[in-house]
């Protein structure tokens, strides 16, 4: 599929984003640059308790106030779900702080907001469970009455035979785990601006990740077909796992435009998206790792309980992934596994940047730290001796065409002067290694993981790129770009990319499970393969020769072996536009990785085609007098396969350096009563940008088989590894295990003072 390395013209290079210019300047245009005519404000009202039965809604005042055109209850909603187990707007209970009850859409924002403040709502306040310990208490009672405990979901994974391997280890550890909750910051909040005016033609204009999944959903849910439903995604301010669907707030907008026969605007304040956020949950694992005496790891068992919120959702993809993750890193006999998502009267969560898998990872590679120093091993050579390797395949039947972990484990060890600096640094400064791996998209939402991608040549030699993948910030549309270009052998700036609009664009599943840069890639090879032949037509008629031996490079077109004779790819594409027969150059690519679906009844299956691999070691300084780390410097080594754009792919490891240390030392939605405390990114801690470390970037280049060029994902492989990076780095400086995130000052002198007795 891919020229061989060095023979790049474009893939390889460093190129400057193609958004770059018109988000520097202001002119890239976001959901709420929209203004439709007549276009109404909406409001929704939320329940002020985290549990308790709905008495009586009243909306009469709310519905006589000038300037309203429409209000919504339950019974607007003709019992619509906007779940499993959720209904769009309460009937007659609530279940968390922020639950939708009503809605309303007036002609500004201020009417609106007057008109929610007088519908009245009659609660009787229940007794809310907000602990998962409680909510899993013999006596507790049932969050919903449909269920007859609070376990909204169990998973149970083995591989191997568990307990023969534990009866062989030489050494047996167990230790506890917790993260605490966290929202994903975006910096544009939740918006949607629908318009459902014509009976059967919606139109949705929202930031999200895959305008399939939310086109699919809303269509089914509103009795609609797919083709009625129409979405944009403009350009998008973040997304870190937190756009990845449908959520109340799009069906509110569409059911109020339905009323109001006219479009209607939604924007979350600062405090509800603290609300609607679906953010990471509350984690705790319990690890049981059994190893032989010289390190070779054996076995490892894990019990983990998930804090889901009041309402499940799609959650159930995060104890699967877990589970079937877990022994995907490192070598081992046998794995076992039990995952559970517990209801609280919580806000509903998911997970944050890094899809659930940033918890798992701290939890077992601050353990293996841990077991490293128990048996005298060091940290990086046990990694080593266990690091999986290309052809392997895992228990769970993922299979490596290609993994450069080793390579990665090395050279960040190496930069990073790890054998000069551990276990001989000052007191309280520390040293740590994390390693980290991910899939490049793969099957779970749909039997398959289609990308689909138009190239329209236009004269003057440009091209048109025609996608349904949104980009929220990683670059994949410049990416795409760079593909497209080096397949039909011109430059970046001759392409344009088109996307944001499903009545234009072709299916793409969207920018989930870091699949953007492997499947849709690949189909933009195809696309342009495709172009190309019939550029290539219109050559071989031209040069006499045949259209198997027309050469693309450079701007140019010429039969292999006579670049002499070359002429321009502009005349090329102006001749076959022009010819007799006028021929419209549009070509079409598809791709549907040939990976499985996992096997329920086992959890098997090789459910993507490419994984990366990635090392990181950190540095860090502990004042034991307050408790402050400070990040020194972060070594990243990452196996991306080929990197597509090397400006790109630095910044997507800058990136999630910056989001790997919020969440290891700062960010955490504290709770109490059911509400978050800290509902304003003016006290949810972040990462400031003097407190971003010195980085090291080491790019692993192991040229993955079946990856565009040799490409693999870069979106969230990198999270992976920093957490416990980080955290084993800050249990070298004190002494003392880190075993909770964030690794706040607190905590940290708790655990210093624990020490000291």
């Amino acid at each position: 599929m891919a020229k061989k390395a060095g023979h790049y013209t474009v893939v390889g290079t460093r190129q400057p984003r193609l958004d770059g210019a018109l988000k520097a300047s202001g002119r890239a245009e976001f959901t709420d640059d929209v203004v439709l005519p007549g276009m109404l404000r909406g409001k929704i009202v939320r329940s002020p308790i985290p549990s308790g039965k709905i008495l009586n809604i009243d909306t009469s005042k709310a519905e006589r106030l000038p300037g309203v055109r429409a209000v919504i209850t339950y019974k607007d909603t003709n019992g619509l779900m906007s779940g499993s187990d959720k209904f769009l707007l309460c009937e007659n209970m609530v279940h968390f702080f922020g639950d939708e009850v009503a809605a309303v859409a007036a002609v500004d924002e201020d009417t609106a907001l007057e008109a929610a403040e007088l519908i009245a709502v009659d609660y009787e306040p229940l007794p809310p469970l907000l602990s998962m310990e409680e909510a899993m208490a013999a006596q507790a009672p049932a969050l919903h009455d449909f269920m007859t405990d609070n376990i909204a979901d169990e998973v149970t994974m083995s591989f191997g035979d568990p307990d023969q391997a534990f009866a062989e280890s030489d050494y047996i550890r167990e230790d506890e785990f917790s993260v605490q909750p966290t929202h994903s910051a975006f910096s544009e909040h939740h918006i949607v601006l629908a318009d459902f005016s014509l009976p059967d033609r919606l139109t949705v204009w929202t930031p999200i990740q895959s305008s399939a999944i939310i086109k699919s959903s809303m269509a089914s849910n509103l009795g609609l077909t797919d083709s009625s439903v129409r979405i944009v995604n403009l350009h998008t301010g973040g997304a870190f796992c937190g756009r990845g669907g449908d959520k109340p707030h799009h069906y509110i907008a569409a059911l109020l435009s339905r009323k109001a026969g006219r479009p209607v605007k939604i924007m979350c304040t600062a405090d509800e998206e603290f609300l609607v956020y679906r953010g990471g949950g509350k984690y705790k694992f319990k690890l049981r790792t059994g190893v032989k005496k010289d390190g070779t790891l054996m076995v490892m068992d894990a019990d983990l309980v998930h804090d889901c919120g009041a309402y499940m959702e799609t959650q159930f993809i995060l104890l699967r992934f877990v589970g079937s993750n877990m022994q995907a890193l490192y070598k081992m006999n046998a794995s076992r596994y039990l995952g559970k998502l517990i209801y609280t009267n919580n806000p509903p969560y998911f997970f944050h940047h890094g899809a659930g898998l940033v918890a798992m990872r701290f939890a077992i590679d601050s353990q293996l730290n841990l077991i490293a120093g128990e048996l005298g091993i060091d940290p990086v050579d046990f990694r080593f001796k266990n690091a999986v390797e290309k052809g392997y395949i895992t228990p769970a039947k993922f299979t490596y065409a290609s993994c450069g972990l080793k390579e990665c484990i090395t050279k960040a060890a190496r930069k990073a002067g790890w054998k000069k600096k551990y276990g001989k640094l000052p007191a309280y400064r520390g040293i740590g290694i994390g390693c980290g791996m991910l899939r490049s998209g793969g099957k779970g939402m749909y039997d398959h993981d289609n990308s689909s991608v138009f190239i329209k040549l236009e004269e003057a030699g440009k091209a048109a790129l025609f996608t349904g993948l949104p980009d929220m910030g990683q670059g994949s549309h410049t990416t795409m770009a760079i593909i497209a270009a080096e397949t039909l052998g011109i430059r970046i700036e001759d392409i344009k990319v088109v996307a944001g609009d499903t009545d234009v664009t072709p299916y793409d599943v969207g920018a989930i499970s870091q699949r953007g840069t492997f499947t849709t890639g690949n189909a933009t090879i195809n696309a342009a393969l495709d172009a190309k032949r019939q550029l290539a037509k219109t050559a071989a008629e031209k040069f006499g020769v045949k259209p198997a031996v027309i050469i693309f490079q450079d701007r140019k077109v010429y039969p292999k072996g006579s670049p002499e004779k070359a002429v321009s790819f502009e005349d090329i594409v102006y001749a076959t536009l022009h010819s007799d027969e006028g021929r419209y150059v549009m070509g079409r690519g598809f791709y549907n990785p040939p990976s499985g679906q996992s096997d329920m009844s086992k959890y098997e299956a090789n459910t993507a085609l490419a994984y990366s691999f990635g090392a990181q070691i950190a540095e860090v300084e502990v004042d034991p007098e307050t408790g402050m780390v400070k990040l020194l410097r972060m070594t990243v080594a990452h196996d991306v396969g080929r990197a597509i754009n090397v400006l790109g792919v630095e910044g997507q490891l800058d990136g999630q350096v910056f989001s790997g240390m919020g969440q290891t030392l700062f960010e955490e939605c504290v709770m109490e009563g059911g509400q978050v405390l800290n509902p304003s990114l003016l006290d949810y801690k972040l990462p400031r940008p003097f407190e971003v470390p010195e980085i090291e970037r080491i790019i692993v280049e192991t040229s993955d088989p079946y990856g565009p060029f040799g490409a693999k994902e870069v979106g969230q492989g990198p999270i992976q590894c920093t957490s416990q990076a980080i955290a084993n780095a800050v249990s070298n400086a004190i002494g003392v295990p880190i075993k909770e995130l964030p690794i706040t000052p607190e905590r940290v002198l708790k655990a210093i003072r624990e020490k000291a007795g």
